[in-house]
């Protein structure tokens, strides 16, 4: 881990406690101004950061019951294997991003795992939120970020479909109808093992996935 990483993961702890006791005020960094500071070499682009609501949150990749700040096996597993699903797109004008940014203006700028991306791949510059149609989350030490921070991102974007892919029991929690207003999504619908999730490209048009193609072999983790 970076000693910036370190820096900033040490130090949100004590703004939040102050912001929590009323004597600290935050202050929300717009989108551009997250740009400006990668841009003037304030932030590295490269850093395991992420802005959402405003803030800049460290992103979190690790396994269920691993470090947080750990890229754990099971969460690249998956992230390689929907990254595989591209190929399955065709010549269509769409493609599956994997761990690249989009932006939802006036919220934030999210990495999610993979992006479903109504445009070309060689369409230069980051995806806006209304040019997805579906975003995906694969959850382990982050599943409850991504049911309550990432949900109401994206659901504010007014992205059709949010899939997170829940690694500690092995199913895919899939939502649908979107409330930008609200910042919500519809009851989940919860898919398991050996059923297909059909993850959206357009009004009519869906990409089928067995789940047990994501997941690796093996018993569950205890």
């Amino acid at each position: 881990m970076t000693t910036q990483l370190l820096e900033i993961r040490s130090g949100a702890r004590n703004v939040v406690s102050e912001a929590a006791e009323g004597r600290l005020q935050l202050m929300p960094l717009s989108v551009e101004q997250y740009h400006r500071m990668i841009d003037e070499g304030i932030l590295a682009e490269d850093m395991r950061v992420e802005l959402l609501d405003g803030m800049l949150v460290p992103k979190d990749r690790g396994d269920p019951g691993g470090d947080a700040m750990v890229i754990g096996e099971e969460h690249a597993y998956v992230v390689n294997q929907l990254a595989r699903l591209d190929r399955r797109l065709g010549d269509r004008a769409v493609h599956m991003q994997t761990q690249q940014p989009i932006v939802i203006p006036e919220d934030g700028e999210p990495e999610p795992d993979a992006a479903i991306v109504l445009r070309p791949i060689n369409t230069l510059g980051k995806p806006l939120a209304r040019d997805v149609s579906c975003v995906i989350e694969v959850a382990g030490t982050s599943l409850q970020r991504d049911r309550t921070t990432k949900l109401r991102l994206y659901a504010r974007g007014g992205i059709p479909q949010y899939v997170i892919i829940n690694l500690t029991d092995r199913s895919a929690e899939e939502y649908l109808h979107p409330d930008p207003q609200a910042g919500v999504y519809a009851e989940p619908i919860v898919h398991t093992v050996g059923s297909v999730l059909n993850l959206q490209l357009n009004a009519d048009q869906h990409l089928s996935v067995a789940l047990t193609e994501l997941f690796p072999s093996g018993p569950l983790r205890k």
